[in-house]
């Protein structure tokens, strides 16, 4: 349940406010007897959220610099200057203005607060004491920027007047931010009057702000929130001063906007704060911590449930996937378990279609022996392929033209080779030098090739044509079979490896 208790000079009005709608609960006056009844009703209230909303005369502002600070060191700086300036004031509460255009390292604060705030002490404290949680204590000049439109936000300097049904509220804004208020008490019997004695206040405003040389040179917009039959009265009251630019905003049409569904016909353009107060109130307000400890220890308790709810949701769904997928899986288990019992009973009917014979497991490893052996006499070009790769990368200057790979009769007999068969490659290929009549180096280049070729893997060069001839005194002279084309004359290397 949501309260707002609405506090005037006379009076201490009580409503609920829910989905946008103001509905009145209950009025006190503002004297011991009504203080008494108060109590009284908040005992049968034990749980609801209440927040105070304050439309008196006497409201004090005064604007400091502070360092540009943030954090705890802000908190204990604005506390001070609070302390300093209201010192035995309960309500107090401090607006920052931005930083100040002649020194950036500072920040303009404004501090609020009530001249007399002690005949809202046994108020509090009846809230306090009882188990109505306090949400926040508020003035309707906290409330305005809150509601206000949006071009006033954005306006550098402006005047906003609402008519409430105790009296007018006057406040000045600049930057969206409130910079001043007044309330004062003012009923009449005529709109006329009422719209005369608004005049009076405004300009009583505007001279004070003069003072201050807060007001621009030229026309400063002036909002009117009142209500529709009213409408002609202002106009007539403030159009022939030259130093506002009137805009009336009739006080229905405003309440539409901001979402207001059903109010008390007798209040007026104080829905509009009531409302806001419940809906979007601003972080800023005159309540202490002390007497805001049962909210704050609510809300931590809320978020700490909220929380907890959404860990149990999470681990609950967590569980529910686990437990899926260990479905899953005992499914899958399953359809294995009958896998195997089907394959099994397909081995037993095919073992029973074969004649039942002490040997026959051994002729089955006689066989698979047998294959075995055959498949290790099988021969495989891949290792000799990758053992004149490897002779080739050493020697960059041999290139090969042709490679022949077979399995036959050795070349050379060889006692080691029990199957009597051997692997042989006949390598066709040239030697790249820089001076093709060097034979010499061309020799030693193909002896180079031919020791790689032999070295360490088994192969044996068994058939070498060089591309030269050699003569009976054992020199070397140009021969062999020349290239087409003017090239490197070639040379034949075979090499053969027993199969074993």
């Amino acid at each position: 349940m949501r309260l707002v208790v609405y506090c005037t000079a006379a009076e201490r009005r009580v409503l609920r406010c829910s989905g946008g709608r103001l509905r009145p609960e209950a009025a006190f006056p503002a004297d011991a007897d009504g203080l008494t009844a108060f109590q009284d009703y908040l005992r049968v209230r034990s749980g609801a959220v209440a927040t105070l909303v304050i439309d008196v005369p006497g409201e004090e502002f005064h604007e400091e610099q502070i360092p540009l600070l943030r954090g705890r060191d802000r908190e204990t700086v604005v506390e001070r200057r609070l302390a300093q300036r209201f010192p035995q004031a309960r309500l107090a509460v401090a607006l920052s203005l931005g930083r100040a255009e002649a020194a950036r390292r500072k920040e303009r604060l404004l501090l609020a607060s009530y001249a007399d705030a002690h005949p809202f002490a046994p108020w509090l404290d009846a809230l306090c004491a009882s188990r109505v949680r306090l949400a926040g204590v508020y003035s309707s000049a906290l409330l305005v920027p809150a509601f206000a439109l949006p071009e006033v936000r954005h306006a550098p300097l402006c005047m906003v007047a609402s008519v409430h049904a105790q009296g007018l509220r006057v406040c000045f804004l600049e930057q969206g931010r409130l910079r001043f208020a007044r309330f004062e008490n003012a009923r009449a019997a005529t709109a006329d009057e009422y719209a005369a004695r608004a005049h009076a206040e405004i300009s009583r405003l505007a001279d004070y702000l003069a003072t201050l040389r807060a007001l621009p040179a030229q026309a400063l917009p002036l909002i009117v929130i009142a209500h529709a039959a009213q409408r002609n009265a202002f106009e007539r009251a403030l159009a022939s001063d030259a130093r506002f630019a009137l805009r009336f905003e009739p006080l229905d049409a405003m309440a539409r906007r901001l979402g207001v569904r059903a109010a008390p016909p007798e209040l007026g353009a104080e829905q509009l704060a009531l409302v806001r107060a419940v809906t979007r109130p601003p972080r800023e307000q005159f309540a202490r911590g002390s007497d805001r400890v049962a909210i704050l220890r609510w809300r931590l308790q809320r978020a700490l449930a909220v929380a907890g709810a959404l860990g149990f949701a999470a681990c609950a769904a967590y569980a529910g996937v686990q437990g899926l997928e260990a479905l899953e899986l005992r499914d899958a288990a399953t359809a294995l378990r009958l896998e195997a019992l089907q394959a099994r009973q397909r081995y037993e009917r095919m073992a029973a279609a074969f004649p039942a014979t002490p040997a026959s497991a051994e002729n089955i490893r006689l066989t698979v022996q047998e294959l075995r052996r055959i498949a290790a006499r099988t021969a495989s070009p891949e290792p000799a392929l990758a053992r004149v790769a490897t002779a080739l990368e050493q020697c960059p200057q041999v290139a090969l033209d042709a490679l022949k790979w077979n399995v036959g009769p050795p070349v050379v007999p060889d006692s080691s080779a029990s199957s009597g068969l051997a692997q042989t490659v006949e390598i066709t290929a040239r030697v790249i030098a820089a001076k093709r009549s060097d034979v010499r180096a061309v020799d030693a280049e193909i002896q180079r090739f031919a020791a790689l070729l032999e070295a360490g893997s088994g192969w044996q060069v068994v058939r070498s044509q060089p591309p030269f001839d050699t003569t009976v005194q054992g020199t070397l002279k140009g021969g062999g079979e020349a290239a087409p084309g003017g090239e490197a004359p070639r040379f034949v290397l075979v090499i053969a490896r027993p199969l074993r």
